[in-house]
């Protein structure tokens, strides 16, 4: 049986998230938080944040550095310039999000939904986009070098002046995809 003790974290300028803190694993934080969180600048490294629901919040310049977003539902939410290099987004939620010049390296995406998303000068290096859906988004100028997008859905997308080196779009769906290969 575990014991989980509940506590409230107040990380500045109105963020705060209520963590479940396990007696067996002290180092792993569980965190319930609510929509329109205002969590600018917050330092959420190596969070469990898996099934949140921060739709229409705001993470602008937040360090999420190796997060669990897994499932998470960010929609409509702010993360411009956030750090979220190694961050575990897999089939999270991100539509219609703004992600410009935010840190994507080595995350991974596979199965997100990126629909309509705001990725402009985002860092994606050798990001996992396995499967994403990012119909409509805005990738111009962002750095997809090594990336792997493979059977992700690019219609109507936008990379125009993307930095595609090495990036695998194996079986990518690119219809009126300004600037795929």
């Amino acid at each position: 049986m575990r014991i989980r003790n509940q506590m409230l974290l107040n990380l500045g300028s109105g963020c705060t998230f209520l963590f479940w803190l396990s007696a067996a694993a002290a180092q792993s934080y569980t965190c319930d938080v609510q929509p329109n969180t205002d969590c600018r600048n917050a330092d959420l490294r190596g969070a469990n944040l898996q099934y949140a629901q921060l739709y229409e919040s705001n993470l602008e310049g937040a360090n999420l550095e190796k997060a669990n977003l897994q499932y998470a539902f960010l929609y409509n939410s702010v993360l411009q310039g956030a750090n979220l290099q190694g961050a575990n987004l897999m089939s999270a939620s991100l539509s219609h999000t703004i992600l410009k010049r935010a840190n994507l390296k080595e995350a991974n995406l596979s199965r997100t939904n990126l629909l309509g998303a705001d990725l402009e000068g985002a860092d994606l290096q050798g990001a996992n986009l396995v499967k994403a859906n990012l119909k409509g988004a805005v990738l111009k100028g962002a750095n997809l070098t090594s990336a792997n997008l493979k059977g992700a859905n690019l219609e109507n997308a936008d990379l125009q002046g993307a930095n595609l080196q090495g990036a695998n779009f194996e079986g990518a769906l690119t219809e009126n995809c300004k600037g795929c290969p």
